[in-house]
């Protein structure tokens, strides 16, 4: 019985901890946003990148925290902060900026599952998508999957980095695959940001134009990858048969 109390109260202590872990997170990321914000308002800077250009060092620190929160909380567009970050630093360094805020979202992301657990996390997931994305819970050839999902334009890969921590694979392995896989995609808007900041509105439009086609093919692909993994045997029959 003893042994029994100690270990709830073990349990009742960590979750605890996670609470304040995460009530702190919050309150600390809310906080930079507002203290920013109150900034942005008090000296009237005509627009948000000479409010960033103003910080100096501390700015490109700013956009590093922004970045890991657009992973951490999906709702957030990345493109947007992608192409903001190309317009603020070109292409490399911007590309460099936002890998480096993908790395820490991630690795923020598989802690908060291996604190939270699973019934936590998914009450803040759509279910449905989850749902579709469980094949990639069997060993085989996962990892590839999981470089092919991540690096088609176009795909949820927030959804994904929160999905990763349920199919086993290891924290590292998975940083390794999500960042080499996440290049093309930032740099093209990263480029776009640039191009766009510099006033070749022209290459930037096209540019732009280009990303968006890759990218709506990119969704249509990864839809139909889902499709397929998630079928039947007796709908792969009914589809071959017609």
């Amino acid at each position: 019985m003893g042994d029994i109390k100690e270990k709830n109260k073990t349990k009742r202590s960590k979750r605890a901890a996670q609470i304040i872990a995460l009530t702190v997170f919050v309150a600390v990321s809310a906080a930079a946003c507002i203290y920013i914000y109150r900034l942005y308002t008090k000296n009237e800077f005509g627009s948000f990148e000479e409010l960033v250009k103003s910080l100096g060092a501390w700015g490109m620190l700013f956009m590093l925290f922004i970045q890991t929160l657009q992973v951490v909380f999906a709702v957030i567009p990345g493109e947007a902060i992608e192409l903001l970050m190309g317009a603020l630093y070109g292409t490399w360094w911007g590309c460099t900026i936002c890998l480096a805020g993908c790395v820490a979202g991630t690795l923020i992301i598989f802690l908060l599952v291996k604190w939270l657990g699973s019934n936590v996390i998914e009450k803040f997931i759509d279910s449905d998508k989850f749902k579709k994305l469980k094949f990639l819970q069997k060993p085989t050839n996962r990892d590839v999957f999981l470089f092919i999902l991540m690096f088609i334009p176009g795909t949820p890969k927030d959804i994904l980095t929160y999905f990763a921590p349920f199919t086993g694979i290891n924290m590292w392995r998975f940083l390794v695959i999500s960042t080499v896989a996440r290049i093309p995609s930032i740099v093209s808007s990263t480029f776009v940001g640039r191009s766009f900041a510099n006033g070749d509105y022209v290459k930037s439009i096209i540019a732009f134009a280009v990303v968006g086609v890759v990218s709506l093919a990119g969704i249509i692909l990864y839809n139909k990858i889902l499709e397929k993994k998630n079928s039947t045997p007796a709908e792969e029959n009914e589809k071959s048969d017609k």
